[in-house]
């Protein structure tokens, strides 16, 4: 079994060594959305019942060539390891430590109801010079939020709702005795 944060810091390490650091980021975003989309595949590739070198030439097909050589062959020892599973947390520690070295951060906002663009221009405004980076600002909605925002970048989330003040309220009964 593996490390994933440890095996993503390592990619990252040597793409930024190699100048590669950016296009590695882009590509395994890539990858993780395509084996999101594609559960099976990975269970597929992390067979026991499937020879190595069967289950090497599955990825090869399907990556090779349209992924960065340092990536393709970081898969390639996932694969050897029966842990592609963790791609997406690898993939997560990489991203991290790109961040770091970024000028740009990705920022999601979850509201009750759909931001107005003034609003979204403001928040991302308001990120940008908290942070002093370009702000990836992805707005979602979730009505059972009933108000208030989930606001999260750079490892941080920012939770004000009515939902979760309900929830506060909720846990605070229980434990109170009377």
């Amino acid at each position: 079994m593996i490390d994933a944060e440890v095996y993503g810091k390592a990619l990252f390490e040597l793409a930024a060594e190699n100048g590669t650091a950016a296009k590695i980021n882009s590509e395994i975003e890539d990858v993780c959305r395509l084996l999101k989309e594609n559960e099976r595949y990975c269970t597929l590739v992390d067979s026991p019942a499937i020879s190595f070198s069967e289950r090497l030439a599955l990825l090869s097909e399907a990556f090779e060539g349209s992924v960065d050589p340092y990536l393709m062959n970081f898969i390639s020892i996932l694969c050897k390891k029966h842990s592609m599973y963790k791609f997406a947390k690898c993939a997560e520690a990489y991203s991290s430590c790109y961040q770091k070295i970024s000028s740009t951060l990705p920022a999601s906002v979850i509201t009750a109801v759909p931001l107005s663009e003034r609003q979204y221009d403001a928040l991302k405004k308001k990120l940008e010079n908290i942070t002093g980076k370009e702000v990836l600002l992805e707005a979602s909605v979730d009505e059972s939020l009933i108000g208030g925002i989930v606001l999260r970048y750079g490892g941080i989330q920012l939770q004000d709702s009515i939902k979760s003040r309900l929830d506060d309220l909720r846990r605070s009964l229980r434990e109170t005795t009377v």
